[in-house]
């Protein structure tokens, strides 16, 4: 799915975990990491060659390690906005997915999940966008894998049934093998009488089972769920399954990712996600 992925990352523990993910991506294609670590413009002339060094030396003996495993590395360090710079590099260097953390310590990821830049970073890039999601026991911060133990994986795929959540059911399709369940997943709104609540719930059934015989002939085990209520607030539930391991959403649709690109909704769903979050543009 994925060969080539840019990774944003700072000094603090929970963004250098971003690179403990590689196994991950390796199960999805990835064959070229680049690794881009932004300052930030305030820094520049206070110390910012130590700066510099002092992420080379860290991320030096990580890159070798990564080399010997076969990928190929590059590292970048730009100076400026991280937001900019990440929608920038994605362009120049023609990656096939951005990832980064939902949040970090301090420096370029906890900026880039405050307030609405998340919104921006997924709404500039012309990119898939996969936010990492961590746990924290004992104050230190651990991952969360997609692919547990090695084992195959879950993904819930969400769609409003369109053209650009419809991308997402594409997406996965066309790479059988990967995950061996896919939850087809669609949203009804509550806001309807009865008898419409029935009627739109009965035809994204069938919507859905129209996609589900296309999984399964590519060999996907595959399940249908309609859920009645607010969208981003039910598929946050669903996300804390325990037998999920990866929600896909589409950035843009019609009610579902309305809510997911404009304002606070956005950052809320990717900050209260409790699996990895993949948003295809």
């Amino acid at each position: 799915m994925f060969k080539k992925v840019l990774v944003a990352i700072d000094l603090s523990g929970p963004s250098m975990e971003l690179l403990n993910a590689v196994d991950d991506l390796k199960k999805l294609g990835l064959e070229e990491l680049v690794i881009v670590h932004v300052i930030r413009r305030e820094k520049v002339g206070i110390g910012i060659d130590d700066h510099r060094k002092r992420f080379l030396e860290i991320i030096d003996e990580r890159k070798g390690q990564l080399e010997k495993e076969g990928l190929k590395v590059t590292v970048l360090q730009p100076v400026g906005n991280p937001t900019e710079e990440i929608i920038n590099l994605s362009g120049e260097e023609n990656v096939d997915l951005i990832m980064i953390g939902s949040f970090g310590e301090g420096g370029l990821v906890r900026k880039l999940f405050l307030g609405s830049t998340v919104a921006d970073v997924i709404r500039g890039t012309k990119k898939p966008v996969l936010v990492e999601k961590y746990l924290r026991e004992e104050g230190k911060f651990s991952r969360i894998p997609i692919f547990k133990d090695n084992q195959p994986a879950t993904a819930l795929l969400a769609t409003d049934f369109s053209r650009g959540s419809l991308r997402v059911l594409d997406n996965f399709l066309d790479h059988p093998g990967i995950f061996n369940k896919i939850i087809l997943y669609n949203v009804v709104d509550e806001g309807y009488t009865t008898e419409q609540l029935q009627e739109n719930t009965e035809k994204a059934y069938s919507k859905l089972e129209d996609w589900k015989k296309e999984f399964t002939q590519r060999g996907f085990v595959v399940e249908t769920q309609v859920v009645v209520g607010i969208a981003s607030e039910v598929i946050i539930e669903a996300s804390k399954k325990p037998d999920l391991d990866l929600l896909a959403i589409s950035r843009k649709g019609r009610s579902m990712v309305d809510e997911l690109v404009i304002g606070s909704n956005a950052d809320q769903i990717v900050r209260q996600s409790a699996k990895p979050v993949l948003i295809v543009r």
